[in-house]
C-alpha cells in the first residue's frame, strides 16, 4: 500500500512543480514607454557635445566643435525642463562668476503639438526652437538655429547639442 501512496505523492509534487513553473510567456513585464514630456522632465540635463555649422572663424581657424571652446565652468552647467513649463538652470560645480546665483528658473519651454520640438524663451531674448532628433531615458539631442549678421547679410548657424541626463 505504501507504493501507490508514494507514487501519488510524487505525481502530486511533479504536478505542483509543473503548474508553479508555468507562466505566461506572452506576458510583458516592461513598463509602458514614457511620454516625451516625462522624458524631458526626468531630471537635470548636462551638455556633452555641441557643434556649429557652418564653422566659425576664430583667429584664422575654422571651428566646428563649439563644445571644445566652452569654459569648464560652462561645461558643468545643468538644465531641467520643469513640468510647469519653467526651465531651471544650475551653475553646476563651478561658476564662471562667483556672484551668480546657483540656480535660476526664469526661462520657459513649450513642447510642440507634434512633440518634435521645444520652444525655449528667456527674458530679454528671442524665443528659439530646439528640434529634437534623439530623446530617450539618457540622451536629449537636437538642433537649433541662430542668425548672425556681421554686416554682409544674415548667416544661419545650426547648433547641434547633445545632453545627457544626470
Amino acid at each position: 500500500m505504501k507504493t501507490p501512496i508514494k507514487f501519488l505523492g510524487i505525481i502530486s509534487l511533479v504536478t505542483l512543480f509543473l503548474f508553479a513553473s508555468c507562466s505566461k510567456e506572452d506576458e510583458d513585464d516592461t513598463p509602458p514607454a514614457k511620454t516625451t514630456t516625462e522624458l524631458l522632465t526626468a531630471g537635470f540635463w548636462k551638455t556633452t557635445a555641441m557643434t556649429i555649422d557652418p564653422g566659425v572663424n576664430i583667429n584664422g581657424t575654422i571651428i566646428t566643435d563649439f563644445y571644445a571652446q566652452l569654459f569648464d565652468c560652462t561645461k558643468d552647467d545643468l538644465k531641467r525642463f520643469d513640468s510647469d513649463g519653467k526651465i531651471t538652470d544650475d551653475e553646476g560645480a563651478t561658476k564662471c562668476d562667483p556672484n551668480d546665483p546657483q540656480t535660476t528658473n526664469d526661462g520657459t519651454w513649450v513642447l510642440s503639438a507634434d512633440k518634435k520640438s521645444i520652444s525655449i524663451k528667456y527674458p530679454g531674448e528671442d524665443a528659439f526652437s530646439f528640434e529634437i532628433s534623439t530623446l530617450d531615458e539618457n540622451t536629449l539631442s537636437g538642433v537649433f538655429t541662430i542668425v548672425e549678421d556681421f554686416g554682409s547679410g544674415p548667416l544661419n548657424y545650426a547648433i547641434t547639442q547633445t545632453m545627457k541626463l544626470q
